[in-house]
């Protein structure tokens, strides 16, 4: 077991970057965003390798257009707010619409642009957990309460999981989410990596991606009921950008991700209602359009102007908590 922490100097800011390595997996964290920055895990001859979309260097990631929130922590709320507005106990906020006419991940300076606090890095046995916290104040993009983050990350043979949490001192919303860009394979596209989805729904939307309804998947061509191979559904669909609706409650199973080139597996569990699927439709240099596919735990977008849509308020007195799970394996 390998545990280091480096600083990169990225002009108007510094990073840490948070190297763990533990024979069987590596795992490199930023505090900027409480960010993944890289992962390597065995492929079916044990040769690791990355399956984690990175830049070419950390000091690109203090780069707005150039980081598409790569494997960032996003909040106050992640995906969209219909108008980059909500009411919440009769009080209309207004939020920064950087995704015009929506809000998107928070805002421009969302979760995913703050450098974190590093709170702890525990080690013990097989297993190191790194926790990052950040103070959001009152009024931050528009969002009313100050809210208190933590991100943890519990690195171990086979396995990340990210344990997410807040509290706050006065009413706010709140939905956090990790942003990762996976790629079995390490390659240039993830049209032959198969995926299936846990979920008989998904939100329908209108063209700025704020919902409209729920919708069955079966017999569409969203639907991953059983695994499908990503090209051909990215060709039906012109990229999946959809929330789907996770059948059933608590930790369970909201997807299975694998790669047949490098026999690599990734199997998804989480506690919350929704996984946002999304293929890398808008990416750019360095990398290429459907190099990724992200597979985002969240609460539902919108749920702040849609009730009927899950609870997403957080109060004094409270905690919001939430649970991801990323269990990497292979198969022949």
């Amino acid at each position: 077991m390998s545990v280091t922490r480096r600083t990169v100097d990225a002009g108007s800011v510094t990073i840490d970057v948070i190297d763990i390595d533990l024979d069987v997996i590596r795992v490199s964290l930023l505090d900027l965003g409480a960010a993944i920055h890289g992962v390597e895990v065995p492929d079916r001859d044990g040769q690791l390798g990355p399956v984690h979309l990175s830049l070419p260097s950390v000091a690109e990631y203090a780069d707005v257009p150039l980081n598409p929130h790569l494997g960032a922590t996003l909040g106050r709320y992640a995906n969209r707010i219909s108008g980059g507005t909500f009411t919440l106990d009769g009080t209309t906020h207004h939020l920064d619409t950087n995704k015009p006419p929506n809000t998107l991940h928070g805002g421009l300076r969302g979760f995913d642009r703050l450098t974190w606090s590093v709170d702890a890095i525990d080690e013990s046995a097989d297993v190191v957990a790194v926790t990052f916290s950040l103070m959001s104040p009152d009024g931050d993009e528009g969002f009313p309460g100050a809210l208190t983050a933590h991100a943890t990350y519990r690195i171990s043979p086979g396995r990340i999981e990210i344990a997410m949490s807040a509290t706050t001192d006065a009413p706010t919303v709140v939905s956090l989410a990790n942003h990762g860009y996976w790629n079995l394979d390490g390659s240039r596209s993830i049209a032959d990596h198969m995926l299936e989805v846990s979920a008989h729904r998904r939100l329908s939307m209108e063209t700025t991606g704020i919902p409209t309804g729920v919708v069955d998947v079966t017999g569409t061509p969203y639907d991953l009921l059983t695994p499908q191979r990503l090209g051909p559904v990215i060709e039906a669909t012109d990229g999946l950008d959809d929330c789907y609706l996770v059948d059933g409650e608590g930790l369970r199973t909201a997807a299975r991700l694998s790669a047949p080139q490098s026999g690599r597996t990734m199997t998804v569990s989480s506690d919350a209602p929704g996984l946002q699927v999304y293929t890398g439709n808008s990416l750019h240099p360095p990398f290429d359009v459907h190099q990724s596919v992200s597979l985002e735990a969240q609460r539902l977008p919108d749920a702040p102007n849609q009730p009927d849509l899950g609870a997403c308020v957080l109060r004094p007195g409270s905690e919001y908590r939430t649970v991801t799970r990323l269990d990497f394996g292979t198969a022949s």
